[in-house]
């Protein structure tokens, strides 16, 4: 960590944190059940067209959302532990 790495309010870069949390597990809940509707309309479509096009969602979309949502839950867990961090050198006047 630098020298001047200061987190001056702790308690909103810890909201941040969360709120990044919460998106990545809305969007995750959101796209599963984006995923599972398309699933079951293979049911009612049922065509090479619609193969094409389950495979390209699951392909280019699911994947990506995926590892945008494993990036952000990394992101998040990260905040966590340097507001831990900050607030353990806060509690010991580090700063």
């Amino acid at each position: 960590m630098s020298d001047n790495s200061i987190m001056k309010n702790v308690s909103q870069v810890e909201q941040y944190g969360k709120d990044l949390g919460n998106v990545q597990k809305q969007t995750r809940e959101i796209f599963k059940k984006v995923q599972q509707k398309t699933k079951s309309i293979g049911s009612v479509w049922q065509d090479d067209q619609f193969k094409k096009f389950e495979q390209e969602f699951n392909q280019s979309i699911v994947k990506n959302i995926n590892e945008i949502t494993m990036k952000m839950e990394l992101m998040s867990n990260y905040v966590a532990k340097m507001v831990e961090f900050h607030r353990q050198a806060q509690t010991q006047k580090i700063y």
